[in-house]
């Protein structure tokens, strides 16, 4: 993986292990980290699941930066799941940090990647009680699907030439 770069200092590095316990920290109990990660990962968080996400072959992790500082401020994976549509899998900004535009900024930038690659498609899966995540899914560009998913989670899509725009 290469590194991405925003002309708003912020830049996509590849997810790796150095990430692990900063991005971690930004999820206090269960709860946060349901909301952030759906069923796959399980609370507390160890390396052992940070790993298996690396070791996915389906998943391609990235971690936000801000200029030359390394430290994590962002995570953002996405899932190939045809040649023209990518699912954001999980997303989350520093706590300290939201409010303040990165959110768009990680988005575009993970969405000029998969445009890159082909996609013309995003989605995400929300759970419906996660009202912050729907609203701000819905800020990015991002519209309710009609699909639902098996869990029971809303389906949000984004046409990928609004992204971040």
């Amino acid at each position: 993986m290469e590194e991405l770069t925003s002309a708003a200092a912020l830049r996509l590095r590849p997810f790796v292990e150095a990430d692990d316990d900063v991005v971690g920290s930004w999820f206090a109990d269960a709860g946060e980290l349901r909301f952030f990660a759906g069923p796959r990962l399980r609370w507390p968080l160890d390396s052992g699941q940070w790993r298996s996400i690396r070791l996915d072959p389906s998943v391609t992790a990235w971690t936000a930066v801000l200029g030359d500082d390394d430290t994590a401020i962002g995570h953002g994976e996405l899932i190939t799941e045809s040649p023209t549509a990518v699912r954001l899998a999980r997303f989350a900004i520093a706590p300290a940090l939201r409010g303040q535009g990165l959110g768009r900024a990680l988005l575009a930038l993970l969405a000029d990647g998969s445009i890159g690659a082909g996609a013309s498609t995003m989605t995400v899966d929300v759970h419906p009680d996660n009202t912050n995540a729907v609203l701000s899914y819905r800020t990015l560009g991002f519209q309710a699907s009609p699909q639902s998913t098996e869990s029971g989670q809303l389906r949000m899509v984004l046409p990928l030439a609004q992204a971040g725009r």
